[in-house]
């Protein structure tokens, strides 16, 4: 059965990867953030440096811990060895250099707005910001599809998982933006940007909501093993976390705190991305949960790649 570490795994991969999309994309929106004229080099402007700087090492360290919990999660250091130096087609393989080739990208610009790097060539970081949205993507995309490709678990063979992995991945990517933004003090002089992203988040929440009720109520139509894992969501065994933490506080309340926030408070703002991250992480600990079963446990682990 899927551990704790892999849930982490799942949430940490999504909300990093979510995170790095959107700050490659706002890079790409921010041309005024670097020296006009630098001898074609890449010089980032202070301000701007005080923004993306704790954005890129919150980014990247989401992810790399969502390594580490992997590689864990595969109980013994040979395991992990294996993984990068004797690669097999699995699923858990394939996550792993999603994840190797997005830090790898994501490096690039964390020198440059969190050490000041300026002696890289501006040609270079042009190719890398859109290098990068892709790769972030791709993990964003991976960490649903990774379940939702077991056929012998009927809740995950859904096509909206991987739909709700992404929309999911988004909204904690600009939550944990968000909170890095405000907690390290750099939101001072960017509010029209945060707000932007407050309202992109509150899209993406409810592009959630939408998507989760069209899995569960898909699931719940279905029948047989997907039906009862439904039902275990909604009535059973998991409603308490699945109604409590996922809907009602990690979807419901930052939307409400998103729309009623009008006034952009520092408070408020920070109370819906801790929410949003709450719910994140539960959501994948549900869906987890719901879909296992003792009898389908080794068939998720001979597909998984793990023995």
């Amino acid at each position: 059965m899927l551990g704790d570490l892999t849930v982490w795994y799942l949430f940490l991969g999504g909300a990093g990867a979510g995170l790095l999309l959107v700050s490659a994309v706002l890079e790409c929106l921010s041309p005024q953030a670097v020296v006009a004229d630098c001898g074609g080099r890449y010089a980032p402007k202070e301000a701007y440096r005080r923004f993306f700087g704790p954005v890129y090492v919150a980014g990247i360290a989401a992810v790399a811990i969502g390594m580490v919990c992997l590689f864990l999660d595969l109980g013994r250091g040979e395991r992990a060895l294996a993984l990068i130096f004797q690669p097999t087609l699995s699923f858990i393989t394939v996550g792993a250099f999603a994840l190797l080739v997005l830090i790898a990208l994501a490096a690039v610009p964390l020198f440059v707005w969190a050490f000041g790097c300026a002696a890289l060539p501006r040609a270079f970081m042009l190719a890398v910001r859109p290098l990068l949205a892709v790769a972030a993507f791709v993990v964003m995309v991976y960490t649903g599809l990774f379940l939702s490709s077991m056929p012998s678990v009927p809740l995950w063979a859904s096509p909206w998982l991987p739909v709700l992995f992404v929309a999911s991945a988004l909204s904690t990517g600009i939550a944990l933006l968000i909170c890095a933004v405000v907690l390290t003090g750099a939101g001072e002089g960017f509010a029209a940007t945060l707000d932007r992203l407050r309202k992109v988040d509150a899209a993406a929440i409810a592009c959630e909501i939408v998507v989760l009720a069209l899995f569960a109520g898909t699931a719940y139509l279905g029948g047989g093993t997907a039906q009862a894992s439904a039902e275990r969501l909604v009535q059973g065994d998991l409603a308490a976390p699945f109604l409590g933490l996922v809907v009602a506080l990690g979807l419901v309340a930052p939307l409400a705190c998103e729309v009623l926030n009008r006034k952009a408070a520092v408070r408020p703002a920070v109370a819906a991305g801790a929410f949003v991250l709450v719910g994140g992480f539960f959501l994948r600990w549900c869906v987890s949960e719901a879909g296992m079963a003792v009898d389908i446990a080794a068939s998720v682990m001979a597909a998984l790649g793990i023995q």
